[in-house]
């Protein structure tokens, strides 16, 4: 690929993801019974309509996040795609967690007794990438789903909130079989013949150590969360920040609604996913997560989870509709991170300690299109 300084888009080799096929005549109502977002009103997918998905949580008895997924509607049920094993962040020490596929297929199971509806873990059967920044003819249905056959080959690409260029438009994941021998260049020139991109020229191609980097910058920049990094089974659907994308109130009895509908009712969450603009000089090592937050008291007001820096060899990668405004000369950093209850309003100030440095984090108004 002959690309310039500045290309018009990337093509990003991702991390491992959780793929779960739920199918069965029965796939919906089981899917419904688990999950805190409508499916039942989602489009089947057919030669002349995309599938169609959504965000939302499955949750167990107590309400609390045993995975946190896209489900798009296929012809026989549906796909779930979210994070895979934890572990795959450079930033992460623990301990690898099993794929979400595994979680939701076992949760599955046992609330199946004569139903029609099968889970299939898919994990290893697809090579995630992610296409942001690259220009599209038109604006694609939120979330939806795109075949094309590339030298007989399927590759299926969905619309995904994992990145977002600073026109609003989202990016793509690109699923392509693991034994496939395509090369990116057909493929980029069968999704713009195709009519699913505008173009097709000066894509650069991002694979690598370095890849996994970038993609939790972008997602960051995005406000996305990622399961086992910024949340996990200990988390209510609530403090996740992103009510408005992923909670139905109106689409009937699932496991965990008592307590989720009861949050609602009171509004008493007290701590919320948010996003952070972190002050740090220019050589200061970058937060850890984890890393504390005060406001003038001994107990932290904040935590961190994700923490990425757009530095200047980060932002000499992208296209300039990838990096986000404010973001300068690699002085500042964007993250995610828990707020309490007095610090969820855009503009809100707390400090940290990275090293030797004393370091300043406020709330940023991308906090609000995450639904506080």
């Amino acid at each position: 690929m002959n690309v310039p300084a500045h290309p018009n888009g990337i093509l990003l080799r991702l991390p491992p993801l959780a793929i779960l096929d739920l199918d069965g005549n029965d796939a919906t109502a089981i899917l419904h019974n688990l999950t805190t977002n409508q499916v039942k009103t989602l489009d089947l997918e057919s030669e002349d309509n995309p599938g169609v998905g959504i965000e939302t949580f499955i949750t167990n008895v107590k309400g609390k996040c045993l995975g946190h997924v896209l489900a798009f509607r296929t012809s026989t049920g549906f796909r779930l795609i979210g994070a895979g094993p934890s572990g795959d962040s450079p930033s992460n020490d623990d301990p690898v967690r099993a794929s979400q596929s595994e979680t939701i297929a076992g949760h599955a199971d046992r609330y199946t007794i004569r139903e029609d509806a099968v889970p299939t873990i898919m994990d290893g059967r697809y090579q995630g990438w992610l296409m942001a920044g690259v220009s599209q003819p038109s604006t694609a249905p939120e979330l939806s789903r795109r075949s094309v056959v590339v030298e007989g080959v399927e590759v299926s690409s969905y619309v995904v909130p994992w990145a977002k260029s600073a026109d609003g438009q989202l990016a793509r994941l690109l699923l392509i079989p693991i034994e496939a021998k395509v090369h990116m260049d057909a493929i980029l020139d069968a999704f713009a013949q195709a009519g699913v991109i505008a173009d097709a020229d000066n894509v650069r191609l991002i694979n690598g150590e370095s890849a996994v980097a970038i993609f939790h910058a972008l997602r960051v920049a995005a406000g996305f969360p990622w399961y086992g990094i910024d949340l996990d089974d200990s988390h209510l659907p609530q403090e996740v920040g992103r009510e408005r994308q992923t909670i139905s109130f109106t689409k009937g009895c699932y496991l965990g609604q008592e307590t989720v509908a009861r949050l609602d009712a009171l509004g008493q969450v007290q701590k919320m996913l948010m996003a952070w603009s972190i002050d740090l000089p220019p050589d200061a090592p970058l937060p850890q997560p984890d890393a504390k937050l005060f406001a003038g008291g001994e107990k932290p007001v904040g935590r961190l989870t994700s923490i990425a820096r757009f530095d200047d060899s980060l932002r000499n990668l992208l296209p300039p509709s990838l990096v986000p405004e404010g973001i300068a000369g690699g002085a500042a950093a964007l993250a995610l991170g828990y707020a309490r209850r007095s610090h969820f309003a855009p503009g809100s100030m707390a400090t940290g300690i990275v090293g030797d440095v004393e370091f300043n984090a406020t709330i940023v108004p991308l906090a609000t299109d995450q639904g506080v």
